[in-house]
């Protein structure tokens, strides 16, 4: 189906079913409002005409009536809730499909992953591919996204397992929107998976004694108010038990307050965890990849919602130390507060080996969500590369750069194999060589990641990718524009001989230096590249540079973009074509615009 047709089709359905759910909910509000009247004046009857049964009993009915309703109009507006985000998602769609997602989140913060990769194309800022793709609902999600976008997945039997999980979930187009609903229903603040797992990493205790401790001044303390209630004993004798139990339960408050301070916050994210752990559960899945991530939410005795809930039930009854009165009197008869914190260290036995397996599944599938997202909105436009292993290649047939709209993307086609390789690629000022190389780069680190890529055909190695585009200076360290482009070379060259399968690309080097200089330390610098038997793509203004097809016929080929005049007017094609260009741009348009005469 178009994605445009599905998602309008979507907020049609989802708005006629909120709005039945809201009506619903406003005849609850009315039920709630007539309970609570019928219970109130049953309860003035009965206290102004006596003890009348009727009145009694007719009260009580209306009090459960009222609590009933109470409930059930919160799972009411949980349910609203949840729908309401679910009509959110699929509008974000439609904007996202006309291009318009610059309001999302850029991901900036995840830059530091790899600099370079990240500068020179564009994964992340606004209008970056990671804003464009992002649709993840826990930050461990959004970390594992962009940490997958920054590093290149080089084992192609991962990346098939990918393909296939990726396909499968474009398909399932509720569990994700269920699965981006949920997530949009509680707020992160970042430190509870954290805290969860700081709190694991703490050392086993042995507390058997102290709870057996516990047990038995609570019976001592039950026996003793019996006897006292049955006059055996005095009142005031009562108050010797009761005070040895809260200097015991004092002797263990350090570590349980520790204990509660780490949890106590993590209940209401927690809870958006379970639902999405649930979800996972639920599912059928048919790809080996997805199965074996499903699995490990299934423990030998629960499910990770499951075992979610019970941690749930234990942070509960610790909530209840919020109430000074209750908890001294629950503590000084009963001490519960050991108890309580008994059982959580049960849970953190039990659970401890599995909590990472839960969470890793939980941000592997988050990250899947959003790269099925971007399969299922570009479904005609794209394909799933083929990989090949024998020979390092990359073919590409009408490949355009994922985020320019398809409508008026120009697409190109490349063929690169075998190593050494050099692609040259010439061409006019705004013609289109930096798009290029960035579209050759993402659509490699999209295939990497197991997702479809905008062209017709693709078929690639798995490798790394080196570059130097975007070379920045800094005051800071006293380096120059220049200094700091030699520096990253030299670092692309090192990093080459360790990995010869890499993929360099490069766009208009050694700009800081005169025209011969750079001609020669170009030419100097492709010649290193391929002793090393390396994949090269430069772009470059340099016409001298595609000389060095003659002295390497087998390893260098000449591409270029040209510029079109006419009517005193510049028009660009954007279509690669083969050869050295011929024609540039830069007088012309300084005369344009004025600058020289």
């Amino acid at each position: 189906m178009n994605p445009h047709t599905y998602y309008s089709e979507r907020i049609v359905s989802l708005e006629n079913d909120l709005a039945l759910l809201k009506k619903k909910s406003r005849l609850l509000s009315w039920a709630r409002l007539i309970a609570f009247v019928g219970f109130a004046g049953f309860l003035i009857l009965f206290f102004t005409a006596g003890h009348l049964a009727p009145a009694i009993i007719a009260s009580l009915f209306s009090l459960v009536a009222f609590t009933i309703l109470v409930n059930r109009n919160l799972r009411l507006e949980d349910k609203i809730t949840f729908l309401t985000h679910k009509v959110q998602v699929n509008k974000d769609e439609l904007l996202f499909l006309d291009h318009n997602y610059q309001q999302r989140e850029t991901g900036s913060e995840f830059a530091t992953i790899n600099p370079f990769l990240a500068n020179d194309f564009d994964l992340f800022g606004t209008g970056s591919l990671y804003q464009y793709i992002n649709r993840s609902s826990t930050r461990g999600g959004k970390a594992a996204l962009a940490k997958a976008l920054c590093t290149q997945n080089t084992d192609a039997a991962d990346i098939l397992r990918k393909q296939a999980a990726i396909g499968e979930l474009c398909q399932k187009n509720n569990f994700i929107q269920d699965f981006q609903a949920n997530g949009k229903s509680y707020k992160e603040n970042g430190h509870e998976a954290n805290a969860l797992q700081s709190w694991l990493a703490e050392p086993d205790e042995s507390y058997s004694g102290v709870v057996r401790t516990a047990t038995v001044l609570a019976f001592i303390n039950i026996v003793w108010t019996t006897l006292a209630a049955l006059n055996i004993l005095t009142w005031a004798s009562l108050g010797f038990p009761l005070f040895v139990s809260i200097l015991v339960v004092g002797k263990q408050s350090k570590r349980i307050i520790k204990a509660h301070s780490q949890l106590e916050n993590i209940s209401g994210t927690f809870a958006k965890f379970k639902h999405l752990f649930s979800l996972i559960e639920e599912e059928q899945f048919a790809s080996e990849y997805l199965q074996t991530l499903q699995k490990a939410l299934f423990g030998k005795e629960q499910k990770a919602s499951s075992a979610l809930n019970s941690l749930f039930r234990v942070l509960a009854l610790f909530d209840i130390r919020d109430n000074v009165l209750l908890a001294a009197l629950l503590n000084a008869f009963f001490l519960f507060d050991i108890h309580v914190y008994y059982r959580l260290l049960r849970w953190k036995a039990k659970y401890k080996q599995d909590v990472n397996g839960w969470f890793s599944t939980m941000t592997e599938i988050d990250k899947l969500v959003s790269l099925a997202t971007f399969a299922f909105n570009n479904g005609e436009q794209t394909v799933y590369p083929a990989i090949t292993q024998d020979e390092f290649r990359i073919i590409a047939s009408d490949m355009g750069h994922p985020l320019l709209p398809p409508a008026g993307r120009v697409n190109n086609s490349i063929t690169i194999s075998g190593t050494p390789s050099v692609v040259i690629i010439t061409g006019a000022n705004m013609a289109g060589k930096s798009t290029f190389l960035r579209t050759v780069a993402v659509n490699l680190i999209l295939a990497m990641n197991g997702a479809p890529v905008p062209a017709k055909q693709f078929e690639f190695t798995p490798c790394n990718i080196l570059s130097s585009i975007k070379i920045q200076d800094s005051l800071a360290n006293h380096e120059s524009y220049f200094y700091a482009e030699l520096v990253r070379l030299k670092e692309i060259i090192e990093q080459v001989e360790q990995n010869p399968r890499t993929l360099v690309i490069l766009d208009e080097i050694l700009r800081g230096t005169n025209t011969k200089d750079k001609q020669t330390g170009s030419l100097g610098l492709l010649d290193k590249l391929i002793s090393l038997n390396t994949m090269v793509i430069i772009a470059t203004h340099d016409l001298v540079i595609g000389n060095m097809e003659q002295k390497y016929p087998d390893y260098v080929s000449n591409h270029c973009f040209e510029v079109e005049l006419t009517d005193d007017q510049l028009f660009f094609d954007y279509k690669l074509k083969d050869g050295i260009s011929k024609k540039l741009n830069a007088s012309f348009l300084m005369k344009k615009m004025e600058i020289i005469d």
